[in-house]
C-alpha cells in the first residue's frame, strides 16, 4: 500500500502539483475513467 501511495504522490508531483492535498481534490471522482491523465499519457 505504501508503494501505491508513493506512486500517487509522485504522479501528482510530476503533474506540477506541489500541494498534494489540493492535487487530490482536483482528481476526478471516478479515477478509472482517465487514470493516466495526470501523467500526460492519455
Amino acid at each position: 500500500m505504501t508503494t501505491l501511495r508513493n506512486l500517487a504522490i509522485n504522479a501528482l508531483r510530476a503533474a506540477d502539483h506541489r500541494n498534494i492535498a489540493a492535487g487530490l481534490r482536483e482528481a476526478p471522482c471516478q479515477p478509472f475513467t482517465h487514470p493516466l491523465k495526470p501523467l500526460g499519457i492519455s
